[in-house]
């Protein structure tokens, strides 16, 4: 059973879903849907762990119906290459000030098994889980942006809480082509830093191993470069440099093996429509 506060999350979500339609002049069933495909290669690392930088195939996709969308990894932005950023997952965008967009979206977060890595030697694996999404944000002038976002473990399995927020600005080459930059951080609640950095009293029992306990507090700081190319109304370049830097108690972490990350990523896509 869910518990009390992820009924209400799951009826934000819900809520926020069907908003779109309840505010639609026509049926829905006759709105066009847009489409995008297309595959990337990655070589990055990552925080918890110690495993080396390695090269990734990674297939792309999204469809969107209206408000509605189905996407995966950058699929959803290039789907509107020169337009806002929008959510991946399973998602619905929808207007509520001339400038200001709101979004609710369900995204699976995959976990890890304690085979991963050695520095999980003893501790339990994290549970994959559904994890729900409310995000807002605005343009700032022409060139900037925010945006910020909360989610959410939505099957219990203590996944908690984190909440994003971060700053963009978009520089123009020429018509077709752009860059751009942003900074952002993540704060995280105790639940979700205790699961994803630390080590439980009864594992360190266990285990073994020190146990190391967390409150709330700050996760992260990041910072990207993200280049994309519109070679026609279907093709699309793209490619960029993300950046994080673990801060506060998870830093400290034993089961982080680097403090700081990066990912490279070049890839082309194909958008149309159904």
């Amino acid at each position: 059973m869910l518990s009390t506060k992820h009924r209400w999350g799951a009826a934000l979500l819900a809520g926020c879903a069907c908003a779109p339609l309840w505010a639609a002049d026509r049926d829905w069933l006759t709105i066009e849907g847009d489409y995008l495909i297309g595959a990337s290669v990655v070589s990055g690392n990552g925080h918890v762990g110690d495993a080396p930088s390695r090269f990734d195939f990674k297939p792309m996709w999204a469809f969107q119906l209206g408000p509605f969308r189905v996407s995966r990894s950058r699929a959803s932005s290039l789907m509107q290459a020169g337009r806002e950023q929008l959510e991946t997952g399973v998602s619905a965008d929808f207007g509520i000030f001339d400038d200001w967009r709101a979004s609710a979206s369900l995204r699976v977060d995959n976990g890890r098994s304690s085979s991963d890595d050695p520095h999980f030697a003893g501790l339990p694996s994290v549970p994959s889980t559904l994890r729900w999404r409310i995000s807002t944000g605005s343009a700032i002038g022409e060139r900037w942006s925010w945006s910020s976002s909360y989610d959410r473990d939505f099957l219990g399995r203590n996944g908690g809480g984190r909440l994003s927020a971060g700053l963009n600005y978009r520089l123009p080459m020429t018509e077709k082509n752009y860059w751009d930059f942003g900074v952002g951080s993540t704060w995280g609640d105790r639940t979700y830093l205790q699961t994803n950095y630390g080590i439980s009293k009864e594992t360190s029992a266990r285990s073994g191993r020190p146990a190391y306990l967390l409150g709330g507090g700050w996760e992260n700081v990041r910072a990207s470069a993200q280049y994309t190319h519109v070679l026609s109304d279907n093709w699309v370049l793209f490619g960029g440099l993300d950046l994080s830097r673990m801060v506060s108690a998870p830093a400290s972490s034993p089961l982080v093996g680097r403090k700081m990350t990066h990912s490279i990523s070049a890839g082309i896509a194909f958008r149309g429509k159904r």
